[in-house]
């Protein structure tokens, strides 16, 4: 019941983080305004986090599409379609787009998130070329690298067509 209950308490906090964190990006946010929403003590978000730091890095862990890349290699079949649609779907949302950016742009300030996004990105990119083509020499990575970066730009500025058309249109351009 007591880890329940503290599991539930560090949600709390976690959601009231991705919200004002969200708004006010890392820098601007304050503990107190999470503290608030989460109806917490600044104790209890210390006592689960340790420092805004380390709470950051949760925050912006899960803006990542860590989710979508893990889903979409299960798969046998489509995982470029899989990554592109649920890659933007899940920036469709407001907040999640938000935090997503503010992530990238803290890399050069918030060291260890810099690292931890590099590292991750470079071993998931490794994954999907070796899923897709067998092998993760250079060429595909770059293809692979292309592939995410226009689901990024497509992110920040879409383009006026159908989701379904622009990956579809991003697939043929870069794979064909």
């Amino acid at each position: 019941m007591k880890d329940e209950k503290s599991e539930s308490t560090k949600e709390k906090i976690i959601n009231a983080a991705l919200q004002v964190f969200a708004e006010e990006d890392f820098f601007k946010a304050s503990i107190d305004e999470i503290c608030k929403r989460a109806g917490v003590s600044k104790g209890i978000v210390f006592w689960h986090f340790k420092s805004k730091d380390n709470l950051i890095l949760e925050i912006a862990k899960r803006s990542l599409p860590l989710d979508i890349m893990e889903n979409c290699l299960s798969k046998e079949d489509n995982v470029l379609q899989c990554i592109g649609n649920d890659f933007l779907e899940k920036y469709k949302d407001d907040n999640m787009r938000k935090l997503f950016l503010h992530t990238i742009s803290a890399m050069s300030v918030y060291l260890e998130i810099g690292e931890e996004i590099r590292k991750i990105c470079d071993t998931t990119v490794r994954k999907i070329s070796v899923k897709i083509f067998k092998n993760d020499n250079y060429e595909n990575i770059i293809k692979i690298r292309s592939f995410m970066g226009g689901l990024i730009c497509n992110v920040i500025n879409p383009l006026d067509i159908s989701k379904e058309k622009y990956i579809e249109s991003l697939i043929t351009t870069i794979f064909k």
